[in-house]
């Protein structure tokens, strides 16, 4: 979707297409961390009329916190973004775009794999031709409140066909009343809250990049920084599955073996990740002038300087969604909060400095420090954490 829209509107509107991104991507994190990965948690091994009343509750607590989107979305439009119109639109697509996140998560604990990757597709590929056609047209000049209504559309139709295949005893699961909901809303923050503050200053410590560049260099460096970004985040939509499928794999592991057996599976779902990002990383950038000229154009040279420095951080966020998922299992996603304070610490700190010493190199790096370290304090965290539920698993 990104490449499309770079060749669909103004390197302005781009740049503002890069900001409403983060606040999208920030909105979903939480989402995913409050209400979905509980949901989906909660819902292994349940019957489908269990978890279908469970549904109905996230889908009503997600309605109720639309509103809440859209005023975000104003709000950072007020300083940062073209218009109110852009902040609108972006406010809509995020809410198809969670909608559909919430029901296919269903077809993940079902285990609807292939169902999964065929409303996927309609979904982005939807979005695609939506971009693709409307650029045809329009040759830089396109509305981006416009371009971003028409891409919401795929989103609200898979999230509806999601729903009607599924099995009718959920779909036939009574709406809750207002003390249901709010018990799913306590019950749902109690499971998540240090996985929601987590996301809330993952993004403090390297997500909000490219609002640090608009404030401490220049807007325009946003669409440089951005054209980088998107060319390694072919990687994303690996990103997205492993976070929807980790947790409910490593909890299932959990159950069957115990804290040994989690080990086993998130040291090889590590290793994994690990050597498939590598060779990603290595094929982008060997190719990188190729790629910036062939999918963005001239007018996005100074991102090939970027790309080799950029991977660095893209892997390490890849390697993260293990221990994530591990502390997530075992309910001790405290460190993970923590670790992202001291992220967020550096980064606030550093911005001022590295971005109007170094330019988009420091804007880069300054977002690789903002990784790395939450990282490593991450991981040493969660095994000592693992040792101390595998001990009390053998007493």
């Amino acid at each position: 979707m990104t490449l499309l829209v770079a060749r669909c509107v103004t390197l302005d509107d781009f740049s503002a297409y890069g900001l409403t991104t983060i606040l999208l991507w920030f909105v979903s994190a939480i989402h995913r961390s409050y209400l979905t990965q509980p949901l989906a948690i909660a819902a292994v091994g349940e019957s489908a009329e269990a978890w279908g009343a469970r549904l109905k509750k996230v889908l009503l607590l997600q309605f109720l916190g639309w509103p809440v989107v859209a005023l975000l979305f104003m709000g950072v439009a007020l300083r940062y973004l073209p218009s109110m119109a852009v902040a609108v639109a972006a406010s809509v697509f995020t809410s198809a775009f969670l909608l559909q996140e919430t029901m296919r998560r269903m077809l993940f604990v079902l285990g609807r794999m292939r169902r999964v990757s065929a409303l996927d597709g309609l979904a982005y590929g939807g979005q695609l031709m939506v971009a693709a056609w409307w650029g045809w047209f329009a040759d830089e000049t396109a509305p981006l409140a416009l371009l971003l209504l028409l891409a919401s559309v795929p989103f609200f139709v898979s999230a509806w066909l999601v729903y009607v295949s599924l099995p009718l005893g959920a779909r036939h699961a009574h709406w809750p009343n207002w003390p249901a909901t709010r018990s799913a809303a306590t019950e749902h923050w109690r499971e998540s809250r240090w996985v929601c503050f987590s996301q809330l200053f993952m993004f403090g410590s390297f997500m909000l990049v490219p609002f640090q560049i608009a404030e401490w260099g220049k807007p325009i460096w946003v669409a440089q920084y951005n054209a980088a970004g998107s060319i390694l985040n072919g990687l994303n939509v690996i990103r997205q599955a492993l976070g929807n499928h980790l947790p409910i794999a490593a909890a299932r592991k959990f159950q069957e073996g115990g804290a040994e057996a989690l080990q086993a599976y998130l040291w090889k779902s590590a290793s994994w990740i690990l050597g498939l990002s590598v060779l990603i990383m290595v094929v982008l950038v060997g190719f990188g002038q190729v790629l910036v000229d062939l999918l963005f154009g001239a007018r996005f040279g100074e991102a090939v300087a970027l790309l080799p420095h950029a991977a660095v951080g893209q892997l390490l966020t890849m390697f993260t969604l293990v221990s994530q998922a591990g502390a997530l299992v075992i309910r001790r996603t405290e460190q993970v909060f923590w670790a992202y304070v001291v992220g967020t610490v550096l980064s606030f700190s550093l911005a001022p400095v590295m971005i109007p010493q170094w330019g988009l190199l420091g804007a880069v790096w300054l977002s690789n420090i903002g990784v790395l370290v939450p990282a490593l304090w991450h991981v040493v965290a969660f095994r000592r954490d693992l040792r101390c539920v595998a001990k009390e698993q053998r007493a």
